[in-house]
Order: C-alpha cells, then structure tokens, then sequence
C-alpha cells in the first residue's frame, strides 16, 4: 500500500509526504555497523531538475528596468532555466536509543546558470542602455549568488541528543543545528505560529511551488529540550545561538524578483550601491521560546499554548545615509524583539485530520517604504505593528472511486489583521498612506488591514499501473482571495500560484516527477519614466505597478525532476 493511504499520527509527516509528490523512494538506509547497541545509517538522496521556460518574455516585463535582468537570463520560450543535479547526504548514530547524533548536507551544481548576467540589448532611455542600471558590478553574479545557484553545499542538521526520563516521562535534549518546528501551518509559515522560527529556503520554494514550510526550514544552532509533564501534558523550550535570515529569490535568476534583489546583488539600478545589512550577530541573542500541550482523552487531539521572543527573518529593503561619508545606499534590515502569542489544536474528525491555530505578534514587521525617515536617516527600521494571524486545515485521504485509487488532499486558508501600527507608521507601505502608497490602492501593491488567502493540494493516485510502478497526479494552488498582508512575507489579492504534474513511483526507489508551474498576478498601468534616479523619459513603455508578483506572469515553466536515495 503507498505511503498515502495511511495516515500517520503526526500532521507535519503526511503533510511532508503530500508536499513530495506524496510518496517517497523508500530505500532502506546504508548500515555501517553490526553492533546491536549501536545504530549507523548513511543515506543518500541524488535529485536531478531539468527546468525549461513555457512563455517568451513579455515586453511590458522585460522593459522594466527593475526586472530586465531576471527577464533576459533565459529570454525565449524553449530556453533551460535549470540544469541542476543535487546530492542530499544525512549520516545518523544512535546508541542504545539514547545518545546521538545527526549530521546532513547538501551539495549541488546547476549547469544553466553559466556566463553571468544578462540583460535587455536595448535602449532603457535615450542614450541609456539598460546594461547601465545593473544589479551587479560588471555584470557578474556576486559569489552568495554564485553559490545559491551555480555550485555550492551547505550544512543543514549538525546536532547531539540525549534520551532519558524525569519521574517516569519521556524526555530529551538536543543541541547544535536543527529544525524544530511549532504550530500546525502547513503552506503559509509567514502567518504562522512558527514565523522566524528558522529562516526559510524560498529560493528553493520558488522553484518547487508548493513545497510545504517544514520542508523550506534552514536549520539553525540552538538548544532545545522535550519533556512530558505528565501523560496528557508536555513542555518544550529551545534557545537559539545563531540567527539565519530567510533566502530569497535574486535579482539577474530566473525567478528573482526585483533587479536588486536581496542577499546577492550590490547596485540599484547601477547608482546606488549595497549598504551593510542591519542584522544581529551569531552567537546567543534574545531569540527563544516555549510551548506547552495538552491532550485529554476526552478531546481526542491536542492543544498547543506558545510564546516566543523572535527576530524577523524577512527584511525590509530600506534607503540610507552612510553616517560617515554622507553617501547613499540601499540595505537588507531585520526588526528584532518580536513579541509572539499563540494556541493551536489539531484534532482527527472521522477520516479528517484537521489544523487550527491562532497567534498574535507584536511589534512585527509591516511591509514599508524604502525611507529614510528625517529621524532616522541610516534606515535601521521600517513599520512596525501588532498583527493577528488565523491558520486552519484539514488533510484527507482520498477514497477508492472508478477514478483513482487513493491519494489525498489538503486545504489550508490564511487570515491577518493588522491591529495597529507601533513605530515608524510613516514608512508603512499600506492604503491610505500618501508618501509610501500614492496610488492608494491595492492593486498597486499597497497592504490592506487584513488578507485572505486560500492554498489546495490535490494528489490522485494509481497503484501498479505497470509493473512495479505506481503514479499520482500531484495538483497546487495558492490564491489571494482579498487583500494584501501588512506584514512581510504575506499575499496579495488576486495573486495565484499553482502547478500539476504527474509522479512515478519505480520499484519503490525511483521518484520521476513532470510538472507545469504558473503564476498570474495584476499588473497595473504602463510608463517610461519615473525612475529614482531620475532618468529621462522616452524609452520603451513597461508596467510600472502590480499587486503581488506581475513580473512571474510570463515565467510559467515546465520541470522534470529525478530522484533515487541509497
């Protein structure tokens, strides 16, 4: 029976299956040893990801100045926008069930992304080419974007533990780099309990629409302990000694967002150069948390209490004045001190396992304005506000019909209110702000006081359609049903994600994956002129607004992607 036909007790480990194309190659682990007590596994997972663009460059994107690179890297329908082959390595000891350790990494190299920056050939204005306004000094890919989507390995889990009891209940304490995460979000971890949590991989959640948070999570050093209370009680606290910001997609890549992007390029529109970035420093800070469950027989599920004091992972991307020199510059800040309040209950009803949770999060990020405010002329800080967010799911297996055999499904929908604003309401890029929101619309981006948003995974399946092979039919959306979030990282009215695809299972070890990835978001009116460094009109015309990502309508795209583990 596949993996998906069962449900597990866990959420987040069905949720992860469905994420996957909801089964996984399931090969059993390399065994490095034949002592009884102790217990060594070596895996690994090679994945393979052919990507090719659907669409032609759509002029009134390419055109922009802010989005011509990421445009003109792979212009033409037809054109291999990744070529990327990836090894995940986790090596794992355990003795006696109680002491261990876990060490992964992951390593890659992508062969489409040689020779550097491209850009639109043509005239940005008179006499200005759009070469002139790069993202990147002389045109070459900086070594963060290099390593992010050229070749580069990172360690993920690096971390010990320990088992063992306190009055009779299980209990453990983990140290070094890991995952942990909270809450019951599934699709939309920027709402949810477990925001800033961990920094989350959205270079690798734009190229795979879909992928749930746990899988997003970079992990971070810190301590964590797990203790039962009591049977129907439990307590965790974890105290973090690193802080990793949230990977976004770069400027001059297929899926990058704005030309200047976030971590790798260091221009704005070849003028204004990178700043340093307002971040705290590794080593122990004030990030920590605490959460206490609570399951009573007579509930059948399990509620969730948390507080955590946290910094953003999300940035703003703010103007400054470089206090020694007096000369501008555009930066990355991250608002620390995030006050954090939630419940969550999760609860199986009949043959649905169904997710709510509810938190409140003061003095959070607001999406802002570049700044700088008169009184604080460097840019340290943008908005900041009170915001409540609302998360609930339900997960079910699908029943045998004449149409497929079994498979699953999963809703999750959003809701944020912004309660009020605390600091620095001038830079608040929301309606009704004049200087950060002119148009005073939403459709031009501005964030609205609350947001809805609507994500469904459906995934038929089809036992031994061949010999020793088993397929599903994998299907995405994400949707903004009204308003934009105030706070970073949210959605946008309109704004639509989705992918389908069909996966093979092969002898239970080959995954092999053929997907089609879109987007559709509204683009708001024309212009060729107004640029902030105040470029003269008369170039090509281009879209100047847009609610949510406009510069991703002409990037749909088709994936194939391989994967076996040993």
């Amino acid at each position: 029976m596949s993996s998906c036909a069962r449900f597990e007790k866990n959420r987040m480990s069905l949720g992860i299956a469905m994420a996957l194309g909801c089964w996984a190659a399931t090969a059993g682990a390399m065994q490095l040893s034949s002592n009884p007590d102790l217990n060594i596994n070596w895996d690994n997972t090679i994945s393979y990801n052919l990507g090719m663009r659907a669409q032609g460059t759509n002029d009134s994107i390419g055109n922009n100045p802010l989005y011509s690179e990421s445009e003109y890297k792979f212009k033409h329908a037809g054109d291999i926008v990744t070529n990327r082959v990836s090894d995940l390595s986790e090596f794992d000891a355990v003795y006696r069930d109680k002491f261990g350790f876990r060490i992964s990494a992951s390593l890659w190299k992508d062969f489409a992304y040689g020779g550097g920056v491209n850009n639109n050939p043509g005239m940005a204005y008179p006499g200005v080419p759009y070469s002139s306004l790069n993202s990147y000094s002389g045109n070459h890919y900086s070594s963060y974007t290099e390593r992010y989507y050229q070749q580069g390995a990172d360690l993920l889990d690096a971390f010990v533990f320990y088992k063992f009891e306190i009055n009779g209940q299980p209990s453990a304490i983990k140290v070094g780099r890991l995952t942990q995460y909270w809450g019951n979000a599934l699709i939309f971890g920027s709402e949810g309990i477990n925001y800033g949590q961990g920094a989350s991989d959205n270079i690798k959640g734009a190229a795979s629409p879909g992928t749930q948070a746990k899988e997003l999570a970079i992990p971070r050093a810190q301590i964590l302990f797990e203790t039962q209370l009591t049977p129907t009680v439990g307590l965790a606290a974890q105290y973090f000694a690193e802080y990793m910001p949230t990977r976004l997609p770069e400027g001059g890549t297929y899926l990058g967002t704005v030309g200047f992007g976030f971590q790798g390029p260091n221009l704005l529109q070849g003028v204004v150069p990178r700043g340093n970035d307002v971040m705290p420093n590794n080593g122990f800070h004030n990030d920590y948390g605490a959460k206490v469950t609570w399951a009573p027989q007579w509930l059948g599920g399990t509620f969730g209490f948390y507080y955590r004091n946290l910094t953003e992972t999300q940035p703003w991307v703010l103007l400054g004045v470089n206090p020694a020199t007096g000369a501008p510059n555009y930066h990355l800040a991250y608002g620390s001190n995030v006050k954090l309040y939630g419940m969550s209950l999760d609860r199986q009803i009949g043959d649905f396992s169904t997710g709510f949770e509810v938190s409140y999060r003061h003095n959070t990020a607001l999406n802002s304005g570049t700044g700088p405010l008169a009184s604080d002329l460097s840019g340290q800080q943008g908005a900041r506000g009170d915001v409540i967010n609302v998360i609930g799911n339900v997960l079910a297996g699908l029943s045998r019909t004449p149409f497929w055999n079994t498979g699953s499904a999963l809703a999750e929908i959003a809701f944020t209110q912004k309660v009020k604003t605390t600091s620095n309401g001038a830079l608040y890029n929301g309606v009704g702000n004049s200087v950060e929101c002119p148009s005073g619309s939403k459709w031009s981006g501005c964030s609205t006081n609350n947001s809805v948003a609507l994500a469904v995974q459906f995934d038929p399946q089809w036992l031994q359609v061949f010999p020793g092979v088993d397929i599903d039919a994998p299907m995405f959306i994400q949707y903004g049903l009204w308003g934009n979030t105030p706070s970073l990282g949210g959605t946008n009215q309109g704004s639509m994600i989705y992918t389908f695809g069909l996966h093979a299972l092969i002898q239970n070890k080959y995954n092999v994956t053929l997907q089609y990835n879109g987007y559709h978001s509204h683009a708001g009116g024309q212009t060729n002129f107004g640029l902030a460094n105040g470029l003269p009109s008369g170039g090509p015309s281009y879209y100047a607004t847009g609610n949510g990502p406009y510069f991703y309508n002409d990037k749909g795209w088709v994936s194939l992607t391989f994967s076996s583990s040993f």
